[in-house]
């Protein structure tokens, strides 16, 4: 061993469940490479090759492709009815709230990192959103997080095993509590998976994503003249629609509080900013592409979950044609849910305090899984009538809390925490998020009224 590699050594610190014939894999690292930001998580082979120093690691491809899954959830079914309610105009606000998202993810990247240098006794696969709270704002800071984003992941969660009910029901005709049952069972396997594994299930899901906007767009233009459509009624501003619309957009970028834990599967997180990057230039435009087709071909009787619109009549030009596109439709945006669920549960077992990654699997970490799995179908299964419902309990309240208010808030403690005092400049600008993150809080609150 190197003088620097003797210094770093410390058994004391050596994580839980380290294989016994494998000491070297962290006695021979330095700390940047046993916890905190992991940027040196590579080392050299004898051939000179760069190899992962843990298996299942994430590039950057991967890694915004799991970021994607995560922004479009199941808002990409309900984009459409929010520009029915405000209109063509409604784009705009849709673009405010992702660029205010597309920041929030940025900063809360390089708050982790921050963290990370003030903590580098906590590995790196235990940062989330709970840990950084506690680590910047204590412990009222790291409770109050930990709820915040365990209610609104798991009832974005919900939504997503309610519409594959719906879907699937709609594909087969089988009951809606039964195969939310069996997405149930299939989320619990899923959760084992490695990152890089689940990665490649987000990648295959961005195709899924592409293939369901080509039979929207298919199925649209063969149900124009559908009974009860009419087409060319559209609008192009309703200013009182507009805070509910901007509640749905916000409910779309739901995902922020999975970054930390697809951050901590990355091979090298000096990339992150550049995977959050390339994640939101398609999600903000497939956003507006599905939300403008779904206005645009089904108008005003555009529904909350726009393949509930999929629908024959007898008497409908090239009918075969539209029943294949509905199915493959539908069949694909069940595909994209279902893969997100290990994305939205690790950072809900996370905030639990039954995270784990790697192998052997604890027993208790099992047992919590299969609860929550069973906990998450039965509650589908009961609201499986009520998608708005649920979707309403999250609240722009609840989802700007921690996907804007959090992440300023974190970077600007952060900056302080190490001596790293904010320009003027970046206050006024981090003000201005945080302001407009405030409004935005309260935009679903007029259904109340």
């Amino acid at each position: 061993l190197t003088g620097d590699y003797i210094e770093s050594f410390c058994i004391s610190s050596m994580p839980e469940g380290l294989p016994a014939n494998k000491p070297w894999q962290y006695i021979c690292r330095p700390p940047a490479m046993q916890h905190g930001d992991g940027k040196q998580d590579v080392h050299k082979s004898s051939q000179g090759a760069e190899e992962s120093t843990e298996e299942g690691l994430t590039g950057t491809w991967q890694t915004a492709s799991s970021m994607i899954n995560c922004f479009i959830g199941a808002g990409i079914l309900t984009v459409p009815y929010a520009f029915r309610l405000a209109g063509y105009a409604s784009g705009f606000a849709l673009l405010l709230v992702a660029g205010l998202n597309w920041v929030s993810s940025i900063l809360l990247g390089h708050a982790l990192s921050k963290a990370a240098r003030l903590r580098p006794d906590i590995p790196r696969a235990a940062w989330d959103l709970k840990e950084l709270g506690g680590t910047l704002f204590g412990f009222w800071g790291r409770h109050a997080i930990a709820a915040a984003l365990a209610l609104e992941i798991w009832f974005a969660l919900e939504t997503f095993l309610i519409l594959i009910g719906i879907n699937v029901r709609m594909l087969t005709g089988l009951p809606k509590a039964g195969v939310i049952g069996v997405a149930g069972c299939l989320g619990t396997w899923s959760m084992s998976m490695k990152m890089s594994d689940i990665a490649w299930l987000s990648c295959i899901s961005v195709w899924c994503m592409l293939g369901g906007l080509i039979a929207l767009v298919v199925c649209g233009s063969l149900s124009s003249d559908a009974p009860g459509v009419d087409a060319h009624k559209h609008d192009f501003f309703r200013p009182q629609a507009l805070p509910p619309s901007i509640a749905i957009f916000t409910y779309a970028f739901s995902g922020l509080p999975c970054l930390p834990n697809i951050r901590a599967g990355m091979r090298h997180t000096e990339n992150y900013t550049r995977a959050v990057n390339m994640a939101f230039a398609f999600a903000v435009p497939y956003y507006l592409a599905v939300g403008l087709a779904g206005y645009y071909f089904f108008a005003d009787a555009t529904r909350e979950s726009f393949t509930l619109n999929f629908v024959a009549y007898p008497s409908m030009p090239y009918r075969h044609t539209f029943l294949v596109f509905s199915v493959v439709s539908s069949g694909l945006f069940v595909l994209k849910l279902q893969a997100g669920f290990p994305l939205y549960a690790a950072p809900i077992l996370q905030a639990l305090g039954y995270g784990h990654v790697g192998t052997p699997l604890p027993k208790d970490i099992m047992v919590a899984r299969v609860v929550f799995a069973l906990v998450s179908a039965i509650f589908a299964i009961v609201a499986r009538d009520a998608l708005s419902n649920v979707a309403e309990i999250m609240g722009a309240l609840l989802t700007m809390s921690t996907s804007v208010l959090f992440p300023v808030s974190a970077y600007a403690a952060s900056r302080y925490a190490v001596k790293e005092p904010l320009e003027i400049w970046e206050a006024v600008g981090l003000g201005c998020i945080f302001s407009a993150g405030i409004a935005l809080s309260f935009s679903d609150l007029t259904r109340w009224v």
